[in-house]
Order: C-alpha cells, then structure tokens, then sequence
C-alpha cells in the first residue's frame, strides 16, 4: 500500500470523491472499503485501482507561497470566497425554519395569509383544514405552502383535487402567482399515460408529477385500486365540504378524498363552509386531517379542533389602528312588478312547468322533472332566456330528437350534481332543457301546441320589466356618479345577450365589458385588467365570473340580475367586490320580479342568511347550513302541488332554524369560532417576516450575487431602466441559442407584479439556482483571504455546515456557522466570523510571516474551532430535541387516548356477543369479526407510534468546513 489510510479518510478513488471505511488483506492481497459518491459502498484490491488523498482546503497552500498570496490571488480570491459564502448561504436557507416563499412569489401578500402558512409550517405534519371565511385568499395561501414544502424538497409528487369547474382557475392561479405549472389529469392525460407506461403502470404512482384534478374525475371506481397504491408528498383538496361524509354511506366522492388524504404526508383541506349546522360532515374533516386525533364514541374538543383547523372571518381581521379592513355590505332587493301581460305568460309557463313535472314524477323520469325546473328558473330570469329555452325545446320536440334515455356524458354527469364548467353546464342544461316524455303521439303533438302558444305569449313582450328598471338604474347610476363602476351578473348566458341587445344604443353600451363561459383565460385576465384599471365603467357577467377574478380596487356596486337559487352562489358573486384591499362599503342589489313564488321565497333566505350573519359574524357559516338544502326540489314541490309560497317558505325556514340552533351550541363550545387577527397577530408575524428575509437575503443580496455571480462565469449585467436589468450570461447558464441578451428582467418583487413580461430574478428562480450550483461547484472559493479593519489579530475563519435531521430523515435545521479563530490564542468567535463573512476586503499584500504561520499552525486552529462548534451543535440539539418531544409528546397522547377509547368500545361489543354466545346464539362470525378490527386497530396504532418515535430523534449530522478564510489585520 502506497499511503497509509484510515477509516474516515476523504480520498479519490479512481478520480471519484470517496470515504474510507476500512482496509484489510486477503491472503496477501490488501483490500479498501469505501463509500464512493453516487455509487455507494466499493471494496476493492488496492493494486488495481488509483488512490490520491483528498487535500483539505488548505493543504494546496505552501507556507513557502505565503509571501505571494493577497485578495485578489486566483487561489485565495477574496472575491470568490465572498460569492461561495452566499451560494452555501441560498443553498441551506432552504432548510431553515423561516417563512422562503415571501420573496418568491408574485401576489401581494397580507399578514394574516403569512400567519395561516407560519401556523401550517411550524406544525410536526402538514395536515391542516383551511377554514377562511371567502375572500381571504385560501388559493394564495395553499400556493404559499407548496412553495415552502418544494423549498424544502418535500413536494415532488402533488396532487390538487378540487370540483371541475374550478380547474382552470387554480392551474391559472399557480402560474401567474407562485410559478407553479400544474398539469390537468383528465382523460387525455390519463390515456397518453398509459400508451407512454403501459397498460400495468400506476400512472398516479409517479415522481416528480404535479397534477391537478376534478373530485369528479378521480372518483371513478376504475382509479381506485391505483389511488390505494399512489402516494402523495403534497394534497390540496378544494372545497373540501364537498367530500364531507353524510348519512349512512359515504359518497364516491368522501371514499376517495379520504383514499388520498390517508395516502399523503402533507394535506390542506380548503373550506369556507365547514360546518352544515348538522356535525357529522365537519367531523368527518377532522378526521381526513388525523384520523387518531378523537375516538368514535368521544366529542369533538375545541383543543382537538384548534390543532388542526385555521379559520378567519372578515370581522375578525383588523389593521394596525384597530380598524376593521373588511368594510360593510348592504344587500337590498329592488321590487319589480310585472305587467299584466307578464303576468299572464308567468302563470301559463308555470302551468306547463306543473304539468309536465308532474308527468315525469309519475313516470318517474328524474331527467324531466330537472328540464322542468330549468325552465321554472329561467322564466324568472328574463324573457330571453325562457323564450330561447321554450324555442330550443320546441324544435327538439318538433325534429323528434329529446329522449331521456339518451342523454350525453356531461348531461349525465349534470344530473348526478357534478360540477362542469360554465360552457359544458349550457350545453348539459339546453340539453336537459328539451327533454320530455310522452306516451303517445296525441300526448306529444298537445305539447308541441303548448310550446308553440308559450312562444308566440313571449315574442308579445318584446322586453320584460325587469330588463327596463335595470336599465333605468344603471343609467340613473352613471349620471349621479359618473366615476362609479357597476358589476352586473345573470345565470345565463341567453339572459346576458338579451341584456346586451337591449342596451345597445344607449351612450354608455361601448364601455361594457363582456365575461362569459365562451371567454378563454387570456381574454377574461385582459377583461378585468380593462375594468380596474381603465375606462371602462360596466362588467356584464355570467356566473363564470362569479370565482376568479378581483375586482375589489375599482368596484362596490353589484347588480344581480336574478337570484340564483344557490345561496352560495350569490356569495362568491359579492365576493368577488368584498374582499381584501375594498375601501368602500358594497352595495349590492338583487332585481326581482313581486309576486312571484320564487321571489317570496329567495327574499325570505336572503334576509335569513344576513340576520343569521349578523349574529355570528361569518356569512360562510350561514352558506355551509344551506349548502346541502335543496331549494330547487322545495320550489318544485310547491309548484306541483299547487302549494302556496309560503308553505314553501314555512318548511325552508324550519330547517334552517333547526341547523341554526346546533351551529349556536358549536359556537357556544367555541368549536368553530374565527381567530382574531388582529395588533399583536401582525407584531409577530412580522418577526417572522424579518427573520426570513434574514435568512434568505433581501432583494439587494440577490442582486449582489446575481451581478458578482453573472460576472466572475465570464457574464454581464447592465441596468436598462429603473429596477430594469438585461444580461448577457456565460455560456454554462445560456437562455437563448441566437446571442440575445437575457432579460428584461428585475429584482424587485413590487415592479414586477405591477408590469407584465417582466422576468423576476428570486431567490428560488431557475437562474440563481443554476448560478448557485456552479458557484458551487466550482474549485474556487474553498479558500479566500481577506485584510479587514476590524481585526485585530490575524487568524483563520471557518465556515461551518450543521445539518440536523428526525429519525424519518426529514430535515429540521439546517445553518451556516462561521467561526474565527485567533492565531495567538486559538480563541474562536462566532460573532467575529460572521464580520469576517460580511465584510469587503481591503486590497493589498498582508505580511508573508503572518500568512506563514496560519498556515503552520492552521491544525491547531482548527482543532479549537471543532471543539467550539461541538458545544454549538450539543447546545442546538438539546433545544431541538426539547421542542420535539414537546410537539411529539401531544399527538402521542392523543393516538393513547383514541387507542384506548376504540378498544374499549371494540371490546364491549366482544364481551356482549360473547354473553349472547353463553345464551346459546351463534355469534361466531360476529366475535371473530370484532376481534379483527381489534388486531387491525392494534397495527395502525402501532405504526403511527413508531412514526412519531422517529420524528421524536434528533440526530446532528457531523458539521462540514465548507470554506475558509485566512483574515489579517490591515
């Protein structure tokens, strides 16, 4: 053996960095075991292979060469030192504690959202329900923490389950906002899956994949097997109460959320409607969060509940003075009465309405009766929309082609209460709409006469009431307050066009901005871009608009042409005006026609959910209560049996009392109270803001090492503007192929949220991370030399990596310590080699007798500096350790507690069929069923103890020098 080697020894093997795990001879052949990087563990014959001791960073540096040495000396380049030093410090500042995706991502964050994603991180598990009142920003909330997790390499496998009509709006909101590209598993993806994998993969089961899909889509019975194998680092399930368990048997849609939420490790269940003012549902929740968190047979606690939900209402949010930010709303009803001829034609629709429902009761075809009550709602929108429907089914009839037992994929999925998009709902409903059944040709050619008299009732009012007093507002409106704007919403898109004929001539038609379900995502983002901030002063909307876009700067006054019979539907239209950054108190107004059973009936809700809101404080809470009512199938009902509104209104009001009673015991238990946020909420948020930016660099350190970086790779950047920059980069990080500068770019979060096509230079960009890595990998900068004023004596700095991780493997910190060490008394000083860090260099030659004896006695010197860091790194563990039995010991306590509680229940029921069995029943199967579900019990728990066991350790991985710098007095 040609140099001796022992056991830890860094050397090259064949080039390759490895480690010595030991050495030791066969017969008379010498063998190495070594760790060699990215290969793993080697043993060889040391006759056939090359060994070269791996020098530490000073072993290059002669202490005859001393005398040549200065800053700008190619091997102890200051310069590179400097720019080594930020790489390590952007590097690990990914492990640290603190909040990494303020400056990484482009939406104006508010203190509170930050509080939501700090409570969500310092959390053992990234298991938490959402419960934000709407408005509060949840979507930006959830980006934020997958940015944190994918920071933290705790996101490479995501999967974003939220309702159909929504997934063009969260792909859309990753992007713009956070940089996140989110795929859409849909039927398309799924079957080029599977011609790229093949037939046996589990397309769901993949790495680096971040997917987003409909709840309906993925219940399909056919993934389920695959979802029982798949597992997910990241899930966010939207609207979560949809997915909540009511009743006996669990919906598709509850079996598979709860399938996903058991296969992942971080999990964020997002709902402004909780709670339906039954219980079970929210349980149910709680549950998908920590399913250990309370027994069966016990109550939900308000300290369980607070340990994994997060809920703020806009009552509860206050400013730095006090001061509430969410201003007031009214909501007030503006009567329309209908002329005689209005009249007339309402009454003969609703007959017809009546008599066909009635038929498809009896012969019970649901499709129908769901045509029916389409009808019924569009009658009360407008004369357009009930004449296009009337027409549409008429020539359905007349061309034979409406059949309920035919009906198209989305028109199936319609009925089942999928949710479509605003495009498929139209097709479904106009679909739907002209479905009929008949018994005979007599039956069908009555019907036809019905429709035709209908039609030609309609085409004798050219324009309704309704359509004259909306139109009458808006041009009193514009008049009295030119420099108001007005959001106006309808239902349907035939009531939008009928609106937009009847308007056409007047002064102020070229200034309405048109949203509909036809309109793609470009042209809606240039629409509401156009209504903030330009001339514009009127939005016409179809309820396509009603999620998505905001509008809070430029707008507070909404016009609902009609009610929509979703109570919360109409919230998440006022949402879209009151919400954050509102100045002014919303008015909105809901046009309806006097008289009329539905208008009875919607005026008696609306006027429930404000009182109710009025005494809780939170208007989602009131939406979850009626969220499973259905108000349709009440109306229809009335309608069918001639029953006047207010027995309709009567029944409505019953249940909603009821539901009301059991949300005020919750409220009074403190279940599902809203956080306040108020001064001292912002004071330490803040902290933690200051902290992270500490920690990850401000704007002007990237910029520092985005410039010095760019520059020492043979690069340059010049400025092109206020907080402009373009850039002509290395070739190691080329952009283009064509010699193009890069850029326009800037460094400034504000600039580049305010102007479009401008790239932002963050900490976490493609760009810096490609920089840092070459940085990194660079040989320079492993050692540097610096000549300060505030030294006093030379000595050398070390630049420590300490590095601790659970006994998962997950890391919990991670931090740069530098430590300087005097050459005269070998006393090392952590506060001093963080100067040293930060500080420029003087130029010039330092005395080649001081650089020598560094470098004579840099052992000794180091040795002090270990000595240091070990007591730095016992001193840290024992707190980590600390904080972690702490966090560890609660939900142990909680799965001993539930543990106990299912197993005396399951034991109960053991002891009962077993006296059954003395009696003389055969209760067999029964027994040996229990006692499964008790063995099984034992397992799960079992697991999950072990799994908080190892998130209890802490275990410090031995701290690395990653540089070092001589330092000298001046």
């Amino acid at each position: 053996m040609s140099i001796d080697l022992d056991s830890g020894d860094s050397i090259f093997l064949n080039g390759t960095a490895a480690e010595v795990i030991k050495t030791y001879a066969v017969g008379d052949l010498d063998y190495l075991r070594a760790y060699v990087e990215e290969i793993g563990v080697k043993t060889v014959c040391i006759d056939d292979v090359e060994i070269e001791r791996k020098q530490d960073q000073l072993g290059a540096l002669e202490p005859a060469a001393a005398t040549h040495l200065h800053p700008d000396h190619e091997s102890v380049s200051a310069e590179w030192f400097d720019l080594r030093s930020q790489a390590l410090q952007l590097q690990i500042a990914h492990e640290q504690g603190q909040l990494l995706s303020i400056s990484n991502s482009l939406v104006r964050l508010e203190p509170y959202q930050l509080a939501c994603v700090n409570w969500v991180m310092q959390k053992l598990r990234q298991r938490a329900l959402i419960a934000d009142d709407v408005g509060l920003g949840k979507t930006i909330e959830a980006g934020l923490i997958l940015k944190e997790l994918t920071a933290r390499n705790r996101a490479d496998r995501v999967l974003f389950v939220v309702p159909a009509h929504l997934q063009k709006k969260w792909i859309r909101d990753m992007d713009r906002f956070f940089d996140i590209s989110l795929t859409p598993a849909d039927r398309q993806w799924v079957d080029g899956e599977r011609r790229r994998l093949g037939e046996e993969a589990n397309i769901w089961d993949q790495d680096y994949q971040q997917l987003v899909t409909s709840m309906a889509f993925l219940r399909q019975e056919k993934f389920r097997e695959e979802l029982d194998d798949a597992f997910w680092d990241f899930v966010v399930v939207d609207e979560a109460h949809k997915a909540a368990k009511r009743g006996e048997s669990p919906s598709k849609t509850s079996k598979m959320v709860e399938r996903v939420a058991d296969n992942s490790d971080s999990l964020l269940l997002l709902s402004a409607t909780p709670h339906d003012g039954k219980g079970e549902a929210f349980r149910s929740l709680i549950e998908y969060i920590d399913p250990f968190l309370v027994a069966e047979d016990q109550d939900l606690s308000k300290e369980a509940v607070d340990r994994v939900m997060m809920r703020r209402g806009k009552q509860t949010i206050y400013d730095d003075d006090g001061e509430r930010i969410f201003p007031n709303r009214e909501v007030g009803t503006i009567p329309v009465e209908m002329t005689y001829e209005e009249r007339q034609f309402y009454r003969a629709v609703t007959d017809y309405v009546k008599h066909v429902y009635n038929r498809s009761e009896q012969l019970n075809e649901p499709a129908v009766g769901f045509a029916m009550a389409l009808m019924q709602k569009r009658l009360v929108s407008s004369i357009g929309a009930i004449k296009a429907t009337l027409s549409r089914r008429l020539a359905n009839l007349v061309d034979q082609q409406s059949t309920a037992t035919s009906l198209s994929e989305e028109a199936s999925a319609y009925l089942e209460g999928e949710d479509l998009d605003e495009q498929d709902q139209q097709k479904a409903e106009e679909e739907l709409a002209g479905l009929t059944i008949t018994e005979s040709d007599a039956q069908l050619e009555e019907e036809i006469e019905t429709l035709r008299d209908l039609v030609s009732l309609a085409e004798g009012i050219p324009v309704d009431s309704k359509a004259q007093k909306v139109r009458r507002y808006i041009q009193q409106l514009l008049e009295e307050q030119p420099n108001e704007k007005v959001l106006l919403f309808t239902e349907y898109r035939d009531t939008l066009d009928y609106i937009l004929e009847l308007v056409k001539d007047e002064p102020w038609a070229d200034e309405i901005l048109v949203i509909h379900g036809g309109v793609d995502k470009e042209d809606r983002a240039r629409i509401e871009d156009e209504f903030n901030h330009g001339q514009s002063r009127l939005l016409f909307a179809t309820d396509a608009a009603s999620e998505g876009i905001d509008l809070q700067h430029s707008c507070h006054i909404m016009v609902n042409y009609e009610l929509p019979w979703n109570p919360n539907r109409l919230e998440q239209r006022i949402g879209r005006l009151h919400r954050y950054g509102q100045e002014k108190e919303v008015k909105v107004w809901n046009f309806s026609f006097e008289d009329t059973r539905e208008s009875e009936v919607f005026e008696m809700l609306q006027e429930k959910v404000e009182n109710i809101r009025g005494q809780l404080g939170n208007t989602a809470d009131v939406l979850g209560m009626l969220d499973d009512i259905n108000v349709d199938s009440l109306i229809m009902e009335s309608i069918r049996n001639d029953e006047p509104a207010s027995a309709t209104k009567e029944e409505l009001e019953e249940l909603i009392d009821e539901r009301q009673r059991t949300l005020a015991e919750w409220y009074e238990r403190s279940l599902i109270d809203t956080s306040t946020f108020d001064e001292e909420s912002r004071r330490k948020i803040q902290e933690v803001m200051d902290q992270s930016e500490d920690v990850y660099g401000s704007e002007a350190d990237i910029r520092q090492f985005f410039e010095l970086g760019i520059s020492a790779l043979g690069g340059d950047v010049e400025k092109a503007g206020s907080n402009l920059f373009r850039a002509e980069l290395p070739d190691s990080l080329r952009r283009s192929r064509d010699g193009e500068p890069y850029g326009p770019f800037t460094f400034n979060r504000e600039f580049a949220m305010d102007h479009d096509g401008i790239e932002y230079i963050s900490p976490d960009a493609d760009l810096v991370q490609e920089l840092m890595q070459r940085v990194l990998d660079n040989e320079q900068g492993a050692v540097g030399l610096k000549l300060l004023p505030f030294v006093d004596e030379p000595g050398i700095t070390y630049n420590y990596r300490v590095r601790f991780e659970d006994g998962t493997g997950e890391v919990i910190r991670e931090e740069i310590l530098p430590i300087f060490v005097d050459a005269a008394h070998r006393d090392p000083q952590q506060r001093l080699g963080q100067r040293v860090i930060e500080g420029g260099t003087i130029k010039g030659s330092p005395d080649g007798d001081r650089v020598r004896t560094l470098l004579e006695h840099q052992s000794e010197m180091r040795s002090s500096a270990d000595r240091y860091v070990s007591q730095r790194v016992e001193s840290r563990r024992d707190k980590l350790h600390e904080r972690r039995k702490e966090e560890t010991q609660q939900e142990l306590d909680d799965l001993e507690a539930y543990a106990e509680a299912e197993r005396e229940r399951i034991e109960t029921f053991i002891a009962d069929y077993e006296r059954k069995a003395e009696a003389g029943s055969d209760m067999d199967i029964a027994i040996r069923r229990q006692r499964d579900r008790l063995s099984k019990l034992e397992e799960r728990i079992e697991k999950r103890r072990r799994e908080l066991q190892r998130k209890a350790q802490v275990i410090s991985l031995a701290p690395e020098v990653e540089n070092i710098c001589l330092t000298l007095p001046i």
